[in-house]
């Protein structure tokens, strides 16, 4: 037997005023409460898609049509001039640069008051005194640890590019990106 909550579940699922499950459609036929909960909602659902339904009306539709035709005509837009473009982009890389300062100044000296600045260090200097550990005990690791300490700086700047390739290739301007 179907309790009214899980009829009334059923009843919101139910787009169409007219019920399929037989099991719904008994506890319909036996509970006056859930059957004037099903036909009050048929006709709001009916009323609102009698409401909703709009058609546009031709002055409106001819309206915009010209609007988007003057649009379409408009002159382009001016480009700004070549000297203003510069003095924009100097400006700008100049106010960055100053505020990198300021904040590099500022940034250190807070890492020296609460005492980070020394554990920066201990940690930049870990991984050079694991390499020393590891070329003591271990000799022949030597040639390997030399070499790709002669490489690292290669290898950075190829980590780099690799990034920078991967970040043009999905931007939106890009012609990798475009699958045409």
């Amino acid at each position: 037997m179907m309790n009214c909550d899980e009829a009334r579940a059923l009843l919101a699922l139910h787009t169409e005023p007219e019920v399929n499950d037989a099991a719904l459609r008994d506890h319909l036929a036996e509970c006056p409460a859930c059957a004037i909960y099903h036909r009050r909602n048929c006709v709001i659902d009916a009323t609102l898609r009698e409401e909703l339904r709009w058609e546009t009306p031709s002055v409106l539709t001819a309206q915009l049509m010209a609007i988007a035709l003057q649009a379409s005509y408009l002159p382009p837009v001016a480009r700004p001039r070549r000297w203003y473009t510069i003095m924009v982009y100097s400006l700008t890389a100049m106010v960055l640069a100053v505020s990198l300062a300021v904040a590099w100044t500022y940034g250190t000296h807070a890492l020296m008051l609460t005492g980070l600045g020394d554990a920066l260090t201990w940690v930049f200097d870990v991984p050079a005194q694991w390499l020393a550990q590891v070329m003591q005990t271990q000799p022949d690791s030597q040639r390997v640890i030399e070499f790709a300490l002669r490489v690292r700086d290669q290898l950075l700047w190829l980590l780099l590019a690799a990034i920078l390739w991967a970040l043009l290739d999905r931007s939106p301007q890009s012609s990798f990106a475009r699958t045409e």
